[in-house]
Order: C-alpha cells, then structure tokens, then sequence
C-alpha cells in the first residue's frame, strides 16, 4: 500500500520552515568531501548537481532524481550511467505527486539503479526518499548556495519525515502545485 495515495501539495506556512532548514541532516560543502563514506551506502541523491557529481565521482545510486533545472534556469540533464533503468514523471511544483511517490517507492523496492526525471519540481521528492527508504539508506539533497545535505534514514527521521507529510493537503485547482480536477 503507497503511503502517498493523493497529490500533496506543501502550505504556504511550511516553504520557510523547508527552505531554512535540513531534517536532522548534516550539511557538507559537496559530496566529494564525504566519497569515502558514501562509496559502500546505499545512496538515492535528489537534484541535477548532486546527480551529476555523484555520477562524476564514480557512485552509484540506487536512486537518482532530476528535473534538468537549477536556480530556474533548464540546463543540461545528468547522464546516468547506460546501465541504469530511466523514468520519467510529473510532479508539479511544490507538490508530491503520486506519480512521482510511486515511483520513487518502485525503485526503491526493485533496488536496480534508476534514474528519474521529473517534468515539473523534484525539490520535495526527498520526502518519500526518506518514507519508502530502508534504515541506513543515505538521501542526498543539494541546499543552494550551501551545500548537499546528507540525511541518514532511521526510524527517527522517518517519524519526522511522515510527521511533516501530514502537514501537506491535498491537491485543488488553486494550489500552487495544482493538478487537473
């Protein structure tokens, strides 16, 4: 059973709180300064940069999720390496579609690398990152002008996580992340 079985959409309320902070995360200048810890986790990285580097230093993510747009501007994807199974959904912006949610758990469950690409925002996808990932997993996130922020899933993180989620509300045609009523 899928823990997200509606589009989601994040309050208004909410985007200082997300924007400012990093759920019990630890925030690294790049990922290259963490490579050694990283080389042996089980990783799913969130986000064109931290994708392209993770795939430049060599790692291989369970989970790799982009939307081929950084700071609003479209720029080239990453290229996951051929191995890798792609996909591609929709998720508008600051909403967790169930598209995108069910994916996500997919490739989480089937454990072969995947790459998604997002049509729409893949800012809040670290959400059911954390929700559908096993404990130990390691979720990847880039913070803008800061950093990449590390999030290391264990029971408590997944409380606050699911906690968090139940503060989003469904999807309406006036919702930033609208979807088609």
């Amino acid at each position: 059973m899928s823990m997200i079985g509606t589009p989601l959409c994040m309050p208004d309320e909410l985007r200082p709180l997300l924007a400012s902070r990093t759920p019990r995360g630890r925030l690294v200048p790049s990922l290259a300064h963490v490579l050694a810890e990283l080389r042996y986790s089980r990783l799913i990285v969130i986000g064109d940069r931290v994708t392209r580097t993770a795939f430049e230093l060599g790692l291989e993510p369970v989970l790799a999720i982009y939307d081929c747009v950084e700071m609003r501007e479209n720029i080239e994807c990453p290229e996951p390496p051929s191995h890798y199974r792609r996909e591609a959904v929709s998720n508008p912006r600051s909403s967790i579609s169930f598209e995108a949610a069910r994916a996500i758990r997919d490739a989480i469950r089937q454990g072969a690398n995947t790459a998604i690409q997002v049509y729409g925002e893949e800012d809040l996808l670290a959400i059911p990152a954390i929700l559908y990932a096993d404990t130990g997993y390691v979720v990847a996130y880039g913070q803008p002008s800061r950093g990449v922020v590390l999030v290391r899933v264990d029971s408590y993180v997944k409380r606050l996580v699911a906690n968090l989620l139940h503060s989003f509300e469904p999807c309406s045609a006036s919702s930033p992340g609208k979807t088609k009523e």
